[in-house]
């Protein structure tokens, strides 16, 4: 298995009516959580487009939120807006307390399995705790990985632990790779450039829990059926850069991320759901892209 460190965000909700607050807030139902829960969710906009992915952590009376690179201060303030004057509800920094490694690859349950722990344990919506890091399971396109919290300061040890049972530490140009290959969606994708469902993300939508901001626009989508654009992997036999770019037969498309392969280059893109659905795309000076649906 392979162990990375993922750049993110960190905030910290408390009080007793932390839970209700975030219920209004995102796009999850968190009014459930209890002790060691864990909850992936959006906060969005009032336009129904992504201002923070979270992935939430309950621990007794506070709430961890680990958010996208470089969105913690403004996820805060966001939060703070919506607390009610009779509401004690504290939202704290935490940028730079938790670090998120994450565990993918072959066999990461043969690497916490050496370390103790009991890969069984270790499942999608709960925390499972060792020492002082956290750990709790997801996957992307059937490959399995862990998701790691840990306190900054024991991050250096815990990650010579991961090597000694078989780990791998990545550097940011693998990392980056990995991440194109097997849709592992960052602040790249998820920001205010997109709706949740643009990147195939409507799991982290409930649309039956009642309001949110962006729940009228999410609705709406919804009772259409489909967006019209969508997330796909390109490969190429060339380099492509990121941003918007022009197709010669007409239309844009958005390309988010791309890493260097020994065959070419891998991107990833937001373009209309007809071109994912054909499979091929056209570029400038006749290249021609796969494309490869998430």
């Amino acid at each position: 298995a392979e162990v990375m460190s993922l750049p993110c965000s960190v905030s910290v909700l408390k009080g007793r009516l932390s839970l209700e607050h975030l219920n209004r807030s995102l796009t999850v139902d968190t009014t459930g959580m209890l002790d060691k829960s864990r909850l992936d969710g959006f906060l969005c906009n009032a336009n129904g487009r992504i201002l923070d992915k979270l992935m939430m952590c309950r621990l007794e009376d506070e709430m961890i939120l680990v958010g996208n690179f470089a969105s913690g201060k403004t996820t805060r303030e966001t939060l703070i807006r919506g607390v009610a004057w009779n509401e004690e509800i504290t939202v704290m920094d935490g940028d730079g307390a938790i670090a998120h490694l994450r565990l993918v690859g072959d066999a990461p349950d043969r690497c916490i399995a050496g370390m103790g722990i009991d890969p069984d344990d270790v499942t999608t919506d709960n925390w499972t705790e060792y020492g002082s890091a956290l750990l709790s399971r997801s996957g992307f396109n059937g490959v399995s990985a862990i998701d790691i919290l840990i306190p900054t300061t024991d991050q250096a040890v815990f990650t010579v632990l991961l090597e000694e049972n078989g780990a791998v530490v990545v550097d940011a140009d693998r990392r980056e790779l990995m991440r194109i290959e097997l849709g592992m969606l960052d602040h790249r994708e998820m920001n205010e450039s997109f709706l949740p469902m643009e990147l195939g993300l409507e799991k982290l939508v409930d649309l039956a829990k009642g309001c949110y901001p962006g729940q009228e626009v999410h609705a709406r989508l919804d009772s259409r059926g489909s967006p019209i654009r969508g997330i796909a992997k390109l490969r190429l036999a060339s380099e492509i850069g990121t941003g918007r770019l022009k197709l010669p037969r007409g239309g844009s498309i958005i390309v988010t991320a791309s890493a260097s392969t020994p065959q070419g280059t891998v991107a990833l893109a937001v373009m209309p759901l007809r071109l994912i659905e054909e499979g091929e795309l056209e570029l400038d000076g006749g290249l021609v892209a796969e494309v490869h649906s998430l």
